[in-house]
């Protein structure tokens, strides 16, 4: 299923990917008071407020390109109003099936827990057995099952 612009992860400046990448790998890799003209560039071209200890440790969970690119991308977050539960299931379908870069799972994956308030969207997906306490529950949900039970909890919030 093709989705529209709003759910799909932004078209970014990869000349500026690259120079953001180069700045927070410097930035991670450093010492406070020696990367702060690094890091007021990177918060200048990137247009974040990110602080030192921000960086740090990046490259222990992901690669800085990666994170560089979930930075760029956060402002493309946001609710869609008009979201149908097929466009959901499809979210969740991409993320299930890792079908696409890191960043673009990253994206879709905040995006369904942007557009269905559910706390469990992510251990739904990932970790079922925790949603139903018993550890030893094997069942893989299906994207439909995911979407359908993440909606009966929004309900029960509203």
């Amino acid at each position: 299923m093709e989705l529209r612009t709003e759910l799909t992860p932004p078209a970014l400046d990869e000349s500026m990917v690259v120079r953001l990448t180069k700045l927070a790998e410097e930035i991670d890799c450093g010492h406070p008071e020696q990367t702060l003209s690094q890091l007021s560039e990177f918060n200048r071209e990137a247009m974040t407020e990110l602080g030192f200890i921000d960086f740090q440790g990046i490259y222990g969970g992901q690669g800085h390109e990666a994170w560089v690119r979930k930075i760029l991308a956060a402002p493309f977050e946001r609710p869609v109003a008009d979201v149908t539960r097929g466009e959901l299931i499809e979210l969740a379908r991409r993320v299930m099936e890792s079908d696409g870069a890191e960043q673009d799972i990253d994206f879709w994956l905040n995006m369904l827990a942007i557009n269905i308030p559910s706390e469990r969207i992510s251990d739904l997906i990932f970790w079922p057995g925790e949603c139903f306490n018993d550890v030893s529950y094997s069942q893989r949900l299906s994207p439909e099952q995911v979407i359908e039970i993440a909606l009966n909890d929004r309900d029960v919030l509203l």
